[in-house]
């Protein structure tokens, strides 16, 4: 049990900043263990705290590969405040204006829809197949004849819109936001910059509010557990950021969407030939 714990540290840190869908993996690790008769001794408290360090370890990674352009961003709120027109000024109202929407979104689902709905494996397998081939044709359909500096406001806003869809289990929330890029013939590489610094809030948001729920319901445990899964998922998290940036400049999305196909049909195998339907235990 132990090291089905660990591996999921290492797939989430892996699948957290790709367009393959992180949740779909964790439904097919899950429902494997539940295959072998594993699976079954995993505390509520143990998985409260280990999606905590994982949204922290995740969290640091992205923070350190994109250093630079988190500066930006803030030095952008500071023009802000200061009323000066600068590029930074421009990418820090792109990341307010396209986090407001998920924000209210996420506090929505969290509020109103039930746990067990939020990793159905027979929608967390059609999401992953369905907004897989949507990232296929926004790639292939669209140019690449604007950059992260041509972005507007407007621009901000349909992003923003369009990672809603991310509350969809098995969507992806890099890869709805890098073909709400790709859609706006964004090229790939300044798509996929964008869609880390925005994963920023997202995690923060959705790791301050897993926080409270484990601090709120007393089940906290600083484990080492927690800290081995913080630690696999950063090194996992920024080895795979390092070779998505490099592989993007040299290749399109379809890979990716191969990928994700024959994830989606591994799910469904699990589910409707062998008939075990699992997700982890919170």
């Amino acid at each position: 049990m132990f090291g089905l714990l660990l591996l999921q540290s290492i797939v989430q840190g892996i699948t957290e900043f790709l367009p393959v869908s992180s949740s779909g993996h964790l439904v097919l690790i899950w429902s494997a263990a539940s295959w072998v008769g594993i699976g079954d001794t995993v505390t509520e408290a143990e998985m409260l705290t280990l999606n905590v360090a994982l949204h922290v370890g995740t969290l640091a990674a992205v923070v350190l590969y994109f250093w630079r352009m988190v500066l930006d961003v803030l030095r952008g709120g500071v023009d802000t405040l200061l009323v000066k027109n600068t590029d930074d000024r421009r990418l820090f109202l792109f990341v307010v204006v396209a986090s407001i929407p998920l924000m209210f979104a996420g506090l929505a689902v969290a509020t109103f829809v039930p746990e067990a709905w939020l990793l159905n494996p027979l929608v967390v397998a059609a999401a992953t197949l369905v907004f897989g081939l949507v990232l296929l044709f926004a790639d292939i359909g669209f140019g690449n004849r604007r950059k992260a500096e041509d972005l507007t406001i407007v621009d901000a806003l349909v992003v923003g819109l369009m990672q809603c869809l991310a509350l969809i289990p098995g969507t992806s929330r890099s890869g709805i936001t890098m073909t709400a890029g790709r859609i706006l013939s964004i090229n790939r590489t300044d798509a996929a910059r964008l869609s880390m610094i925005l994963s920023i809030p997202a995690i923060l948001a959705a790791g301050g509010y897993q926080t409270f729920k484990t601090v709120n319901e007393g089940n906290w445990e600083l484990s080492r557990l927690a800290l081995l899964g913080a630690g696999l998922a950063f090194l996992s998290a920024v080895a795979a950021i390092w070779l998505f940036m490099r592989f993007i400049k040299v290749s399109d999305l379809l890979p990716f969407v191969i990928y994700r196909v024959v994830l989606a049909l591994s799910i469904f195998a699990f589910i409707l030939v062998i008939g075990v339907s699992a997700t982890p235990p919170i």
